[in-house]
């Protein structure tokens, strides 16, 4: 996954990223994190092996930026 084209740089406003898992024929999706930057790429590429080797090569697998939303008031 690093340096591959579907591969960009984190913006500086981001910090921490999640592993994002969508199964296209499922429609399954999925979570991991959060984590650095470095961290992130490690694990997606960590399952996108996992899923390889399960022969599921059409599971999207990407880093993306969390932005943490507003402080939840609460009800």
């Amino acid at each position: 996954m690093p340096g591959s084209e579907q591969t960009r740089r984190p913006g500086e406003e981001a910090s921490l990223f999640i592993v994002l898992v969508l199964d296209p024929v499922t429609g399954e999706i999925d979570s991991y994190g959060p984590y650095t930057y470095g961290h992130a790429l490690a694990e997606a590429c960590r399952r996108r092996e996992e899923l390889g080797r399960e022969d599921l090569d059409d599971v999207l697998v990407a880093v993306v930026p969390l932005h943490p939303g507003p402080p939840f008031a609460g009800a």
